[in-house]
């Protein structure tokens, strides 16, 4: 029997032999086979990641750049433009069966290249790049929504106090203040007459009759407690209360109404003022601790007391009757010096006017109604 038949007899003699497996056998199967399905979860994962990194790594550094491409590539006649549509696979697959086969024959059909020759450089003359002047840009204006006028107004408040280098917050500055006034006068007369000298001529009733020019006046002195309220970036205004003192000797008679009559003696006369100054602030200049503004306003100043001191061997007071209210106007610049950022000192000097000074008892301001005088104090800034 050739080796050939016998191969073909023992073929078809063992073609359906079986042999059969113990228990044994067939539980170690199963027993692996349930170790294959219970693998974990995480090295399927991991197995997954390392297959998705070798991809990306191969793409990246087996890719040819658009350099040597452009520089060794050559045509072939087989194209595909590019679409944004997707190409259904059945169609892809005879193209890319045809460019597999193009490429190779066209890589058998190469003649092999002759060793290039070595030639004598030829020098080039290298031009300067021209630089290209772009023109016609324009802005486009970015369309947005118009803001409301509350929103407007806040944004032009946060804007001005973000040029001031500081955030504006509307408080209140609470002040104590003193003033002081010359005491200097030009007296024309008034409607006081002069003193006639010899017999006094009297007049009925109580008062103080044929006045002398003044032999000297006090100092003017005034103190008040103020309110500023900061409504805006700059804008500030204020109220308060000021009392004010003023004072003058001069010499006359006395009546006292009921017999008694002095003449010719020495009086003193005490007035006691109240006021309510009402200004508006605006500060112009804010350099670190230094703040310069101007201030405009008005006042209306109540008599409270005028009393006239007689000097007799017993000292008699006289009392005269309140007149009608004080009105006056001012304007001043000032300066204000930050001690802290919740404590000033400031320096008010202004001119004020004072109106309807011959219904008032005489005084500086009826002699002399344009005064001048300087306001200093401590503002404490609450809020701010």
């Amino acid at each position: 029997m050739k080796e050939q038949e016998f191969d073909i007899y023992v073929r078809n003699t063992l073609r359906d032999a079986s042999e059969s497996v113990s228990p044994e056998v067939w539980k170690g199967v199963e027993a692996g086979l349930r170790r294959k399905k219970l693998l974990p979860f995480w090295r399927w994962t991991a197995a997954s990641v390392a297959a998705a990194a070798a991809v990306v790594a191969g793409f990246v550094f087996l890719k040819p750049s658009a350099a040597s491409i452009e520089e060794h590539s050559q045509p072939t006649s087989i194209f595909i433009a590019q679409s944004s549509e997707e190409i259904p696979q059945e169609q892809l697959l005879p193209i890319r069966k045809q460019i597999a086969g193009k490429q190779v024959r066209v890589a058998q059909e190469l003649p092999a290249l002759p060793e290039p020759v070595a030639e004598e450089p030829v020098p080039v003359q290298e031009e300067a790049p021209v630089q290209e002047e772009v023109t016609g840009l324009e802005e486009v204006p970015v369309v947005t929504e118009a803001p409301s006028v509350e929103e407007h107004s806040h944004a032009l408040l946060q804007q001005l106090a973000r040029e001031e280098g500081k955030p504006f917050r509307r408080g209140f500055g609470l002040s104590a203040s003193g003033n002081v006034q010359g005491n200097q006068r030009q007296d024309v007369g008034g409607h006081i007459a002069p003193r006639q000298f010899g017999a006094p001529v009297l007049q009925q009733g109580e008062g103080i009759y044929n006045a002398t020019p003044e032999t000297s006046f006090s100092l003017p002195l005034s103190a008040g407690v103020g309110l500023m309220y900061y409504f805006a970036p700059r804008w500030a205004v204020g109220s308060g209360l000021r009392y004010t003192y003023m004072g003058r000797t001069f010499m006359g008679d006395y009546n006292s109404g009921d017999g008694f009559v002095l003449a010719g003696t020495d009086i003193d006369n005490h007035q006691h003022w109240l006021g309510i100054p009402l200004n508006v602030y605006f500060t112009f200049v804010e350099k670190g601790r230094w703040h310069v503004h101007t201030f405009a306003g008005g006042g209306v100043d109540f008599l409270l007391r005028n009393d006239y001191l007689v000097h007799y061997n017993k000292d008699i007071h006289y009392m005269e009757k309140s007149r009608a209210p004080q009105w006056s106007a001012n304007l001043g610049v000032g300066v204000e010096y930050q001690l802290n950022p919740f404590l000033s000192l400031y320096l008010d000097p202004q001119f004020r006017y004072y109106f309807g000074t011959e219904q008032q008892p005489r005084s500086l301001r009826t002699i002399q109604p344009l005064r001048f005088d300087i306001e200093a104090g401590l503002r404490f800034n609450l809020g701010r």
